[in-house]
């Protein structure tokens, strides 16, 4: 059986999982989290995520299970560190890739990357996106974001 939507994303702040749990309560859509398998707390935790990013690493990472393939759309959303997406993400569109109909993206950051990082997602999704979106962890704290998240699902839900 064919489901909606599904929205999968990696978060190590939050702001990029409070974007997507809102996300999918606006479209009724499944969410799932990508749980990374190590830890990226602290300054060694940091440099670890610096350095995956950079060099365009997969580290391992695990999921509640859910097929994206189910799914008439998949919206990925992932912070951007050092100007590309999260490695974890990187992990995920690697295990999944060909399993997307169709995908929406977005991405959070502390100012700037955010072209970027979506470019980098659709190239590695395969897919041309329905719809993306960059948010600035600023427009995150003032909440004027939402505005962004309607607009994405008016694009991602009019093309799918």
């Amino acid at each position: 059986m064919m489901h909606n939507c599904l929205v999968v994303c990696y978060s190590r702040s939050g702001h990029t999982a409070k974007v997507g749990r809102e996300f999918a309560d606006l479209c009724g859509a499944d969410f799932e989290a990508i749980d990374d398998l190590d830890s990226r707390s602290g300054p060694l935790g940091y440099l670890r995520s610096l350095y995956e990013s950079l060099f365009h690493k997969e580290p391992r990472i695990s999921t509640s299970g859910k097929d994206p393939g189910e799914y008439a759309l998949v919206v990925l959303g992932t912070p951007v560190w050092a100007g590309n997406m999260a490695a974890p993400m990187r992990s995920y569109l690697a295990r999944h890739r060909l399993r997307f109909h169709r995908v929406a993206l977005f991405c959070t950051m502390g100012g700037r990357g955010g072209e970027h990082t979506l470019a980098e997602m659709a190239d590695l999704c395969g897919k041309t996106p329905m719809a993306r979106v960059a948010i600035t962890d600023a427009e995150i704290r003032r909440g004027s974001y939402r505005g962004k998240l309607e607009r994405l699902q008016n694009n991602a839900l009019e093309s799918s």
